[in-house]
């Protein structure tokens, strides 16, 4: 009994080493099953998108006519929690001060909105005015 102990004892390390190689080579060659793929093209952007994005920041915002010069970068496609999806952001004066938006787009529906944060880089996004959200007041630079 002793000397079946001292056996398996000896087996042992070599059986877990086996058993990880396999569940690595397992984990190995399904890993890409279920990743996207990054270099299929993304879908077209619903051309609707200003009016969509228009709609859900007067929604958003109680008060929206008392921000000044909004404008809007181009949509960038992006991948998110949600998935891949189309981020637009926006920007605008608050009583004075610059704010950052952001709005993601599936299909032609916004499925989520919210401050921005770096991580969306709405900071280095070139924009334009926002002709739906405007109050005739100058753009900024």
């Amino acid at each position: 009994m002793v000397r079946d102990r001292h056996r398996a004892a000896a087996l042992w390390p070599g059986a877990v080493s086996a058993l990880l190689l396999c569940v690595t080579a397992a984990l190995t060659a399904c890993s890409g099953l279920a990743a996207p793929s990054e270099e299929a093209p993304p879908p077209m952007v619903d051309p609707n998108y200003r009016q969509l994005a228009a709609e859900r920041l007067r929604s958003a915002f109680r008060d929206y006519a008392a921000y000044d010069n909004f404008q809007i970068a181009e949509p960038r496609w992006v991948h998110t929690p949600q998935g891949w999806t189309w981020l637009i952001c926006v920007r605008f004066l608050d009583h004075g001060h610059a704010r950052n938006y952001a709005l993601f787009m599936q299909s032609n529906k916004i499925i989520d909105n919210r401050y921005a944060v770096e991580i969306d880089g709405c900071d280095a996004q070139p924009y334009a005015p926002f002709e739906l959200m405007a109050n005739g007041l100058q753009p900024i630079h």
